[in-house]
């Protein structure tokens, strides 16, 4: 059985579909080459793309103000764990509790949920309020997934793409045998699935609880770099139950060191974390 890498992009539009593929392969190579003098090799990588429902034409290269930038030397760096990870490790959930709490209850809070889900996540009104362009979306990686159910899948997810991942994961978890498509691997990166209000429309959709999807056969592991706003909440593991396997999903915290060709930093884009240290270890792991 082959292996076999599966990505999907977040939100906003991207370059044409082959560029973007190769920035993410270009990313992952560079952390696994830098970070542990690894690499993919012939490893097969497929890209779920689906900027092209809600844009009619990609965003052009040139015009690209974030494309794939190689960092520099001594950039890719551990993110060093604070005061907060270390009370949170040994305090269980009463700290992601309140926070859970506070986005629901607090007007602050939820300003800046609400803030981030708008202007950041405006794509996401569209997908959930758009039933015919979330069918399309969610086909683009069902047909992926589809084509290699006999191979061992690893999927990639960034941004808004871990809704539309988990989404069509948990559709798969409803058939008897899944379809005959078993997922791995699941990886997500500056996911947005701890947002009450994302929390919220899949338990509408669902009516069940939050939990990995059944698909999911031997991991999920969840990147997420503490500034960056899209994952506000970066920690899952209070909000999804493990799956009938025990499959449960594990947080890792990340230094997302991006900067665009401006040189402002993005904590969120997909490039930063696929070089991760913490990323190409759990990568190489699997590959």
């Amino acid at each position: 059985m082959a292996k076999v890498i599966i990505g999907i992009h977040g939100r906003s539009n991207k370059p044409e579909s082959n560029t973007l593929r190769s920035w993410w392969k270009l990313s992952m190579e560079e952390g696994l080459n830098k970070n542990l003098d690894e690499s993919l090799g012939n490893l097969e990588f497929e890209m779920a793309y689906y900027a092209d429902v809600y844009y009619d034409a990609p965003d052009p290269d040139e015009e690209n103000t974030e494309p794939y930038i190689k960092a520099e030397d001594g950039e890719l760096k551990r993110y060093k764990r604070g005061i907060l990870d270390r009370i949170r490790a040994t305090a269980g959930n009463w700290l992601d509790n309140p926070l859970d709490w506070l986005e629901e209850n607090s007007n602050l809070f939820s300003s800046l949920a609400k803030a981030v889900t708008k202007k950041v996540l405006k794509d996401l009104g569209k997908y959930y309020n758009e039933p015919a362009s979330r069918e399309k979306i969610m086909k683009r990686l069902q047909t992926l997934l589809a084509e290699h159910k006999d191979d061992e899948i690893i999927l990639i997810s960034h941004s808004m793409g871990t809704i539309v991942a988990y989404d069509v994961l948990r559709e798969l978890g409803r058939s008897p045998d899944h379809q005959g498509i078993k997922i791995e691997h699941f990886i997500t990166m500056g996911a947005p699935l701890g947002l009450t209000v994302v929390k919220g429309n899949i338990v509408d959709a669902d009516k069940r609880k939050l939990r990995t999807p059944s698909c999911v056969a031997n991991s999920w592991v969840n990147f997420s770099d503490p500034d960056d706003h899209v994952a506000l909440d970066s920690h899952l593991a209070d909000d999804y139950d493990p799956n009938s396997a025990g499959i449960k999903v594990k947080d890792v915290l990340v230094c997302n060191e991006y900067k665009g060709k401006d040189g402002k930093p993005n904590e969120h884009k997909s490039y930063g974390y696929l070089r991760t240290p913490e990323f190409s270890e759990h990568l190489a792991s699997l590959v």
